[in-house]
């Protein structure tokens, strides 16, 4: 049932609240293979193919095979995965193949947008983070490979490395909802806490369906206010 009181506006503040501090208690781990559906090369040499990119093998890697300044990895992502680390394993035995700046962009293929240029560290031959802390789910992130140190003309990694979560993936708890936390959300203070917490996991077993559907209703086949009222 519906808490006394309750109205579209304390679900649009929980929800915001909801946004604001649920991704924070995620355990972090390794998702590559989990939450990428496939990768692509700008180009590969004839033993260190693409796969080698999360095989999580330290013997081996990935090398480009072209002119420089042309070379980039694709990533795509399963839909609602959002990326909080992103991390370059560097090869670093021969420097002249080590990428000295990168930079990242996302989006959807053909609207691919500028996330980060970073310019990796002379000293840095491990695991390099060019990417963190996503807010929503971006269908493709390209990392493109602007120079490597040396002058060199390809590039070697030994992998990839992403930390992410599902975007309605939230962990509710009651413990959630302390009265420090609501200081900024004035709606949902002074609400008993199991109230929330309730409430929380109606909105996410909502989004979950509606998730689940929502590819049979949009885009709609009539373009009119009838159907859209059938559909609200």
């Amino acid at each position: 049932s519906v808490p006394p009181g309750w109205s579209y506006e304390h679900d649009t503040e929980l929800g915001r609240f909801l946004y604001d501090h649920s991704e924070k208690q995620l355990q972090h781990v390794d998702c590559t293979k989990e939450h990428i559906s496939s990768i692509e090369v700008s180009s590969q040499t004839e033993d260190c193919v693409a796969a080698h990119l999360t095989d999580n093998l330290t013997y081996t890697f990935w090398e480009s095979n072209g002119p420089p300044g042309q070379h980039w990895v694709r990533l795509r992502m399963k839909k609602g995965a959002i990326v909080k680390r992103l991390w370059l394993m560097l090869e670093g035995q021969s420097s002249s193949y080590v990428p000295r700046r990168v930079a990242v962009y996302g989006g959807t293929l053909n609207r691919l947008q500028h996330l980060r240029t970073v310019l990796i560290n002379e000293s840095s031959y491990r695991n390099v983070c060019i990417l963190r802390d996503m807010k929503t789910h971006m269908p493709v992130l390209e990392i493109r490979f602007l120079e490597c140190r040396d002058q060199g003309y390809n590039v070697r990694l030994q992998g990839i490395k992403i930390t992410s979560f599902w975007e309605w993936d939230l962990i509710l708890t009651a413990d959630m909802f302390q009265p420090e936390r609501l200081v900024r959300y004035p709606l949902l203070e002074g609400v008993d806490a199991d109230v929330l917490y309730r409430r929380a996991v109606l909105i996410q077993r909502f989004v979950q369906l509606l998730e689940s559907v929502l590819c049979y209703l949009i885009p709609l086949s009539e373009d009119s206010i009838g159907t859209f009222n059938a559909l609200r």
